[in-house]
């Protein structure tokens, strides 16, 4: 397989249903450039709108809206099935709209002045994907004519109604940190009442026909605390599975906002367990398991008869849409299936190629996620160019309950590292393959990786993707670092002496010195989350070591880049990573 061939897959998401009807967004890659366009399920498929710059459909009364961007920006388009699609408004980004009555509200951001400098009193003033917080995400009504009507120095980041209800969420309290409220307010924008009783970490919410509100998160902004189903008018708090969320991470280039929502007042949620997501219904306090996948649920809705409509991703499809049958977009592909293995509390996957050829170890981000038993295009490419993959979820990954997802903190390269290797000698074992092994891993995944070489030589080369290096430096040059490395190290100051002291004893680059394995640093040059600063400091260490490395910066890239990136970007990665692992492994 070469680098374009492991992208030639068609996604879908963004499914919506409304008055017996089904529609997504169908998503790919064609000529280095992602094209998407609204899709309609019925007896059969169909495509509705014309472009190849198309997503986020939603339809009442008769009347499809969606979404058209380019590279100057994004226009609300709506149409019948007698007209042309027309522009309703356009903004800079558009992250969210519904329709009701004759109003549609919408969340967007306005076009920047770029030119002018910029000057901030907040610590939170850029963030990953979206740079400088030149202008935020606003709420705007549109009839007659566009009106913002509620803004600020913070995100408005989700709205929903029910029963003449209009509710939002805004992170105003607690911007700095990203928890939000939730608010009613009236079709003007005035606020009517605080919901909820204090900010918390929101994954997404639902307001069902009778005004009941419900919502995903947790009360504190550790991440390792788990996810539950609150209703925070009603003081009701319900669990489900192991977390009452999805944190299962995936490579596929296009997925969708976590969904909960009403059907009458029983409320469906993907929640997940160990290292599978599902949707699960909420009947009063009792709670089924309506899927039964053993992979990642993308996206979901639920059809006028009371009947689901999935997406989900599973070890053999990259993407399938099932309602009363499946529809797989991806003929001909049959990819390689990682067996599954349970190990002390967590789970070991291991994509056996043949007994001599080497194996590349694969470490997650997070550290508060999940590997699943799902398509990754990484794997399948690697795989197919000769190469064992071994991937785990050591302690500190979410779906496994809150103790094994909190075990890591304070202690990053402790016992993580120590299931690693244990998961690396069982394959062996198991399998028969050689002690040949390479390294990889990205965000916290690169941060192991870069703890792993400083701290032993038991990999023949290595790749640290957006990685980081120096916990303490990362406080000031992150969009989060400043409380999240403090609450990862378990510190309360991280400018105290104790602080710096501690942030520095878990920081790679103080190891630097003992490296002698072979290392290729990734990093995007727009990467606000593990800031470029993080990979040079640790190149300039190897190199002033003088140990065999590399350093790639892909322009136009940030933290997502080996997921949504530059499409040419993702493919020339790839290939680079490939030619590493090729050196030292198979010459």
């Amino acid at each position: 397989m070469k680098g374009n061939d492991a992208y030639k897959i068609t996604l879908v998401g963004e499914i919506f249903s409304s008055e017996g009807r089904i529609f997504f967004t169908k998503r790919g890659i064609e000529n280095g450039k992602y094209t998407s366009h609204i899709m309609e399920l019925g007896d059969k498929l169909k495509q509705v709108t014309s472009g190849v710059n198309e997503h986020l459909p939603a339809y009442r009364d008769g009347m499809l809206y969606y979404v058209r961007y380019d590279e100057k920006g994004e226009s609300l388009m709506k149409m019948d099935h007698q007209s042309e699609p027309i522009e309703v408004a356009r903004f800079r980004k558009i992250k969210k709209f519904i329709v009701m009555d004759e109003w549609v509200f919408v969340i967007a951001s306005e076009n920047e002045k770029n030119d002018e400098p910029f000057i901030t009193t907040k610590i939170k003033y850029r963030f990953n994907g979206v740079g400088l917080f030149r202008s935020r995400y606003a709420l705007y009504k549109i009839g007659e004519s566009i009106s913002k009507i509620y803004s600020g120095n913070f995100d408005v980041e989700d709205i929903q109604s029910g029963k003449n209800r209009i509710v939002i969420k805004t992170t105003e309290n607690m911007d700095d940190y990203g928890m939000a409220d939730l608010y009613e307010i009236d079709k003007d924008g005035n606020k009517l009442i605080r919901i909820t009783e204090k900010s918390l970490v929101i994954n997404g919410f639902a307001v069902s026909d009778s005004g009941k509100i419900a919502l995903s998160g947790h009360i504190d902004l550790d991440p390792w605390e788990i996810n539950t189903i609150i209703y925070p008018e009603e003081g009701k708090t319900i669990k489900i599975a192991n977390d009452s969320y999805d944190s299962v991470l995936s490579d596929l280039f296009f997925t969708s906002a976590y969904k909960i929502k009403f059907y009458g007042d029983d409320l469906y949620c993907i929640g997940q367990k160990e290292s599978s997501s599902n949707i699960y219904r909420v009947s009063g306090n009792t709670v089924s398991q309506i899927t039964e996948i053993d992979g990642k649920i993308i996206d979901f809705d639920i059809v006028d008869d009371g009947k689901l409509v999935y997406t989900y991703t599973d070890a053999t499809h990259p993407s399938i849409i099932k309602y009363k049958t499946g529809y797989n977009f991806n003929e001909g592909i049959n990819p390689s299936i990682a067996d599954k293995i349970a190990l002390d509390g967590g789970e070991v996957f291991f994509m056996f190629k043949d007994k001599n050829s080497t194996t590349i170890v694969f470490i997650h981000g997070g550290p508060q996620t999940a590997y699943g038993h799902i398509y990754y295009i990484e794997f399948q490419y690697f795989y197919s160019n000769g190469y064992n993959i071994l991937y785990t979820n050591p302690p500190g990954s979410t779906g496994y309950g809150q103790e094994y997802e909190k075990e890591c903190v304070g202690d990053w390269g402790g016992n993580d590292f120590e299931y690693i290797k244990k998961a690396m000698k069982f394959v062996v074992n198991k399998y028969g393959i050689s002690d040949s092994f390479a390294l990889t891993g990205g965000s916290y995944g690169g941060f192991m990786t870069n703890w792993i070489v400083t701290h032993s030589n038991i990999f023949k080369c290595a790749i640290s993707e957006r990685s980081i290096s120096n916990l303490l430096s990362m406080i000031g040059t992150s969009d989060i670092g400043f409380w999240f490395n403090s609450l990862q190290m378990n510190i309360k100051d991280p400018y105290s002496k104790e602080g710096m002291k501690k942030l520095m004893e878990y920081s790679p680059i103080t190891y630097v010195k003992n490296v002698k394995t072979p290392v290729l640093l990734i990093t995007g040059e727009e990467d606000y989350r593990c800031p470029i600063e993080q990979a040079e400091q640790f190149f300039v260490g190897l190199k002033l070591n003088m140990v065999d490395s590399e350093l790639i910066r892909y322009q136009g890239d940030n933290h997502e880049h080996a997921r949504a990136g530059v499409p040419n970007n993702m493919v020339d990665r790839l290939e680079r990573k490939l030619a590493w692992f090729n050196k030292y492994m198979k010459n």
